[in-house]
């Protein structure tokens, strides 16, 4: 049985962890303005993105930050956009706008029927007995749950279920409405965007909140990669070069290294039942240093410190009381991360004015510090031992690829190799296999290695330059020019390192990733109260509205959305008033919501129709 003192404490963590997630997300120009991604860098699939989405939208009505009759912005109407609209009218009788500066909605999927997406290639943990073809995803996204296909055929499905909800929720979709920096004016109670800087005639449009959903930027690269013609169109012998070797570097390798591949074959490389997902996940755990820089030792001391400072502290006490050999196990690589963390730390420690030296202090005294240090500090540290990590990352998820056996039918793989081509994979670590790649494409790319012509190359690229005769001169940092006839970057989520419209604030790097935390919590059953259950709160949230959404009572009142979306482009000032809704009809909306009434909805149609019938 759940007290009611557990329950009441269980709660005050569900606030906490709300607030976490606002904070994350929140832009360093205002606290009205937010980022759909918490500025990630890493597990930008579409499921991380619904993941986050839900935890945000979910955040936003637990802390009251959303009520009803608000309006949010969402700019982006694309994966991320639309579960964020989805979930927010829901959940929160929120208005949403939706600003696309396309014409269409998922409008850079609609015509890539080349490219496969899939919810369960790019998780961060494989998970027990999986099946690229069967498993579930790491997260089961309570709207939208989608299938593996081409990318058209599931922007084509979210684009129905979309419909459905977009025929009995306050969404408006502006099209052809590009939001930038110039044109987005933050309030102390919310965020105006004024369309007239770009198409006279359009208005200010004012906004309770406005959420950055424009996801990471275009990938910097001389050609669009997925597309068969684009590898078959290659002229031979030639040489390639592939920079940047996370999970969409290996599967563009994955095309040029095999004749007739089609992304969707990635599946068919898996070995089912013989352990891989074991050994990939479990290795992984080790590889990545989760013990120094993901551990869940940072709950001591409420998060607020690292994870790699609580370890350093743990290594400094671990070698004055005891009297085995350090590292245990002989790891090679923890002496130089801590030394260069013992590096870090000693000038903060010593500017901290402790009588005690650094060299003979204490646990207690060392303890104070760390506990003491600010987060901004701490996060420069982060930053500073980060690539040394990465260097040892490399190395160690290497020698566990290494350590996977090849199929005995490698050599019919490998047979499949387009002939006449080099192909030359490059990054910035000593191996291929770097903190970025997904655990799944860990065995992808120790199959792409043994292919005959594939091989590695370290190094940073300093520019590119093309020739007269349509080769590229590619000269590295460390001096060298080497020339290769293709040159693809797949650096991931572009340069910008932030969103477009939200910015984080370069200091305030998220101790851990709130958005993607996949929390449970203990509850009473409603079928049986004596037991207890597991759920996920941001999820079942969004599931419960979907349950009210089908017992709705409408009213009789009809609000033509296409209307509303030209009333508001437009201005007010454009219309004639008739003393109906139509004279303020987000005002009108509004209110109805705000009194608990749900309006019918007409058909919502592209912007540019309602401007050609003013």
């Amino acid at each position: 049985m759940i007290t009611s003192k557990a329950a009441a404490d269980d709660a005050a963590n569900l606030d906490d962890f709300a607030r976490w997630m606002i904070a994350q997300a929140t832009s360093a120009t205002s606290a009205n303005i937010l980022s759909a991604t918490g500025f990630a860098r890493e597990n930008i699939s579409i499921v991380h993105q619904q993941r986050r989405a839900t935890n945000l939208a979910w955040a936003l009505s637990r802390t009251g930050r959303v009520r009803a009759g608000d309006v949010v912005g969402i700019v982006g109407g694309s994966f991320s956009g639309l579960t964020l609209a989805v979930i927010l009218a829901l959940v929160n009788d929120a208005i949403v706008y939706i600003f696309e500066k396309e014409h269409r909605l998922l409008h850079r999927f609609r015509d890539k029927a080349h490219r496969h997406l899939s919810p369960v290639l790019n998780s961060r943990a494989l998970g027990k007995r999986f099946d690229p073809n069967w498993s579930s995803p790491h997260f089961r996204p309570p709207v939208f749950d989608w299938s593996s296909g081409s990318a058209s055929d599931v922007a084509a499905d979210w684009l129905q279920d979309f419909a459905e909800f977009d025929r009995q929720l306050p969404i408006f979709a502006f099209t052809s409405h590009e939001v930038r920096p110039d044109i987005v004016h933050p309030r102390y109670d919310g965020v105006d965007i004024d369309f007239s800087v770009d198409v006279p005639g359009r208005a200010m449009i004012p906004l309770d909140l406005l959420i950055d959903a424009s996801g990471f930027g275009e990938e910097a690269n001389p050609w669009e990669a997925g597309h068969r013609l684009i590898y078959d169109h290659l002229v031979t012998p030639a040489k390639v070069l592939i920079s940047g070797c996370g999970d969409s570097g290996v599967i563009e390798g994955l095309h040029y290294a095999l004749e007739e591949f089609r992304h969707e074959y990635v599946t068919a490389l898996w070995r089912y039942g013989e352990g891989l997902e074991a050994q990939i996940d479990e290795g992984l755990k080790d590889a990545r240093l989760d013990a120094i820089f993901a551990s869940g030792e940072s709950v001591r001391y409420d998060d607020a410190v690292l994870s790699e400072i609580i370890w350093w502290l743990d290594q400094r006490w671990f070698m004055a009381f005891n009297k085995v050999a350090w590292p245990p196990g002989g790891e090679v690589h923890l002496p130089p991360i801590y030394a260069r963390l013992d590096a870090l730390l000693k000038p903060l420690y010593d500017a901290s004015g402790r009588s005690e030296a650094f060299a003979t202090a204490d646990w207690n005294d060392l303890e104070d510090f760390v506990t003491a240090l600010p987060l901004e500090a701490q996060l420069t540290i982060r930053e500073e031992v980060r690539p040394l990590a990465d260097e040892w990352i490399s190395r160690l998820t290497g020698e566990l690829a290494g350590s996977i056996d090849l199929p005995p039918d490698i050599a019919d793989l490998t047979r499949l190799a387009r002939p006449g081509v080099e192909i030359t994979l490059n990054g910035r670590w000593p191996t291929p296999y770097s903190r970025q790649l997904s655990p799944y494409n860990v065995w992808t790319m120790r199959l792409l290695l043994a292919f005959p012509g594939v091989g590695y190359r370290q190094g940073e690229i300093d520019r590119v330059v093309r020739r007269s005769d349509k080769r590229f001169d590619v000269m590295f940092a460390d001096g060298a020019v080497e020339t290769y006839d293709r040159v693809v970057t797949r650096y991931g989520p572009g340069n910008r390192g932030y969103a477009v419209i939200a910015q984080r604030d370069p200091g305030d790097a998220p101790v851990i990733d709130w958005l993607l935390a996949d929390e449970r919590r203990l509850v009473a059953d409603p079928d049986d109260p004596s037991r207890q259950r597991f759920v996920d709160p941001a999820r079942t949230t969004v599931i419960d509205a979907l349950a009210a959404l089908e017992k709705r009572v409408w009213q009789s009142e009809k609000l033509d959305k296409q209307q509303l979306v030209g009333r508001v482009s437009l201005g007010r000032e454009a219309f004639p008033k008739d003393g109906g809704m139509y004279d303020d009809p987000s005002g009108w909306l509004a209110g109805q919501l705000r009194a608990g009434r749900y309006p019918r909805y007409g058909t919502a149609r592209d912007i540019r129709t309602a401007i050609a019938r003013r």
